[in-house]
């Protein structure tokens, strides 16, 4: 079992070639594709980043069973060495992936954490990186950024501006559709709200959000008060 020249390596060969096709394919939708979508970026970035995620989680996983069927005395030695050696940099991945996965923060948030305070510049899967107030870059691993963030500042400079496009569920007029975007608890109030009218009972709100942390939030709310066509207060 532990002989080396009976490892197919042919087959390792196909598994490695699939990943490197995968790896190109996941970066031209990101860099070709996604960047066209305009105002449904942010939605779809949020759906694809795990998509991302869970195919190279499978596509790891099925490589890993190919190893281990290959000769599996081979496999477990290499996996305590690697993960022996580099665990401080699988136990920050692992961080990462929490973090993209259920999207616990963003690019251009502004948090305070207990050993620094800034603006999000960077989110990887090993390490984050924070611009301070003193325009220095604070390089973060990913394992301290998921357990050491204290809050979360909500500045001006984090406000974001989206399009929300709603069907009330009988004929609505536009006040009323402002009026429900102005008491929504999401949307800053003291910015420009405008609302579209785009088909007979449809509407387009173009809002800023306070962060996009809350644009789901939004997206709930809307739905809630066009299905039950009062205003929530």
């Amino acid at each position: 079992m532990s002989n080396i020249s009976e490892i197919p390596f042919y087959q390792l060969l196909l598994y490695v070639a699939f990943g490197i096709l995968l790896l190109i394919i996941f970066y031209i939708i990101n860099n070709y594709i996604i960047p066209l979508l305009k105002d449904k970026q942010h939605i779809v970035k949020k759906y694809w980043q795990k998509i991302q995620m869970i195919s190279w989680l499978i596509f790891s996983g099925l490589f890993f069973i190919a190893l281990f069927r290959t000769n599996m005395l081979i496999t477990l030695t290499l996996t305590v060495v690697v993960l022996g050696l580099g665990w401080s940099f699988w136990r920050n991945m692992f961080s990462g992936i929490i973090i993209k996965f259920n999207n616990q923060f963003k690019v251009g948030e502004t948090i305070s954490t207990d050993f620094a305070t800034g603006e999000l510049i960077s989110i990887n899967l090993s390490q984050s990186e924070l611009i301070n107030d003193k325009g220095e870059v604070v390089i973060i691993p990913n394992d301290k950024l998921r357990t050491s963030v204290l809050k979360r500042l909500y500045k001006k400079n984090n406000i974001q501006t989206h399009s929300f496009t709603i069907t009330p569920s009988d004929n609505q007029r536009v006040d009323f559709i402002y009026q429900m975007a102005l008491n929504c608890p999401f949307i800053s109030a003291n910015q420009k709200i405008e609302v579209e009218r785009i088909k007979e009972n449809e509407f387009v709100i173009k809002a800023s959000v306070i962060d996009n942390f809350f644009v789901d939030k939004v997206n709930s709310y809307f739905a809630s008060v066009t299905q039950s066509g009062s205003l929530q207060q």
